[in-house]
């Protein structure tokens, strides 16, 4: 019943923080609520069976213990996470059949497949996206940045994709592996994908570094 969970804060660019934080997952595998709990999870559960039921989305449901908004926990696919705050993106991949629940601190994109997931988590991850994103996203405290799920897709995609994804994805796959490409060459990268020079950018790169 345990599925291990991911906050906001422990998003980090390429990987997670993992800690010993778990989520009850009340849900089977087509993603409905179990029609009935198992005893040991009714008994956990029962203490805050009030709180639970006082849910305003929990009124409409006999099954107390469900969980609501669960697309984004859905392991069928290759998921691009990141953190709905910061003061640039902060963009990992988990892979398909990777049962961790991102809470609502996270923003989640289904990935059709690896490859895509690993492009665009490259592609956040660069100083470019986070200068682009930056001049959009909404301010918070001490420079940080609202990573909303409408900021995020004001960020146009490279036009000729295949060739980007060749780009960017295995710069992804070798920082997931412990080879962390050094930010210049991440700006570089991202800079070839979508067929600009550097001085086309030099501007907004300034500018989000001031």
């Amino acid at each position: 019943m345990l599925r291990p969970l991911l906050r906001g804060e422990h998003a980090m660019p390429w990987h997670a923080v993992r800690g010993s934080e778990s989520i009850i997952w009340t849900h089977d595998a087509s993603g409905a609520p179990l029609a009935e709990l198992p005893e040991h999870a009714a008994r956990w559960l029962a203490r805050w069976r009030r709180r639970l039921v006082a849910r305003s989305d929990a009124r409409a449901t006999r099954t107390w213990w469900t969980l609501f908004r669960t697309a984004s926990a859905s392991s069928a696919r290759p998921r691009v996470v990141w953190a709905d705050m910061g003061r640039a993106p902060r963009a990992l991949v988990l892979a398909a059949g990777d049962a961790t629940v991102p809470l609502n601190s996270c923003y989640v994109v289904p990935c059709d497949d690896t490859e895509d997931a690993h492009a665009l988590t490259a592609l956040l991850n660069s100083s470019l996206a986070a200068a682009w994103l930056n001049v959009l996203a909404e301010p918070a405290r001490g420079g940080y940045h609202r990573y909303l799920g409408w900021t995020m897709a004001l960020l146009p995609l490279p036009r000729d994709w295949l060739r980007a994804r060749e780009m960017l994805a295995p710069l992804a796959v070798r920082a997931m592996a412990g080879d962390v490409p050094a930010p210049c060459e991440l700006l570089e990268a991202a800079t070839r994908a979508y067929k600009l020079r550097p001085a086309d950018v030099a501007p907004l790169i300034a500018w989000a570094a001031r």
